[in-house]
């Protein structure tokens, strides 16, 4: 007796009909989006984080009297300083000159404003997803330190943040006084660029010059008190 064998049953995609063939579609190419941006999420937060590392290395080169070190050999930027606020506990070693690459691999100094602790306004800008995303968790009152590749350490006070379009910022480099203002896209959490831009501006409150180790580097608090 010939023995039936059971049908197989035809694909899930074959068993769909064409409406529903559409919509799987339209949703597998949603997933594979989300996972390339999520991927590509990663990669840029990665990127920015281990350059910190070369960053670091370099910027200590600069203390140590190394003049034009840079973090990798085809590096066209040199690291001008380091930025921490201690309250959170950030910190980022800052470059020179704010463009497409510099900005990919932490902020960076604005050289047509003066330098930190120069009589005017000095602007640093970084992105909001990576090196300035703490931007809002700083308070007014709360201390961000500058250590210069002169080996100057200088102490600002956060007086606040506001929001202004790029283009009517409202900074002036050449203010009276000795101030910073860090810049980063506005809102925080958006996943398009525009033109809004948050920007914290902070006034000099103490400054100190010592040798590049941070083992023998002077209270900033306690130069900040002296003033």
């Amino acid at each position: 007796m010939a023995i039936e064998h059971p049908r197989r049953r035809p694909p899930f995609w074959q068993r769909l009909s064409p409406t529903e063939q559409l919509i799987a579609a339209g949703l597998a190419t949603i997933a594979l989006a989300g996972v390339a941006l999520i991927g590509n999420g990663l990669y840029i937060k990665a990127k920015a984080s281990l350059s910190q590392v070369l960053l670091e290395r370099s910027f200590r080169q600069n203390l140590a009297g190394i003049e034009g070190a840079r973090p990798w050999p085809w590096a066209d930027f040199v690291t001008e300083a380091r930025i921490d606020a201690p309250r959170i506990g950030q910190s980022a070693i800052v470059l020179s000159g704010a463009n497409g690459e510099t900005l990919a691999f932490g902020p960076a100094w604005l050289s047509r404003t003066p330098q930190p602790g120069d009589e005017g306004t000095a602007v640093i800008a970084a992105h909001r997803d990576t090196h300035f995303r703490w931007l809002k968790d700083v308070r007014p009152g709360d201390t961000i330190e500058i250590t210069r590749r002169d080996g100057q350490h200088l102490a600002f006070k956060a007086l606040g943040g506001r929001i202004a379009r790029w283009d009517e910022s409202g900074i002036d480099p050449e203010a009276h006084g000795r101030n910073l203002a860090l810049s980063t896209c506005w809102p925080f959490d958006a996943r398009e660029p525009g033109p809004l831009r948050y920007i914290l501006e902070a006034e000099l409150i103490g400054a100190t010059q010592s040798v590049a180790t941070n083992a023998e580097r002077p209270s900033l608090r306690t130069a900040a008190k002296a003033l």
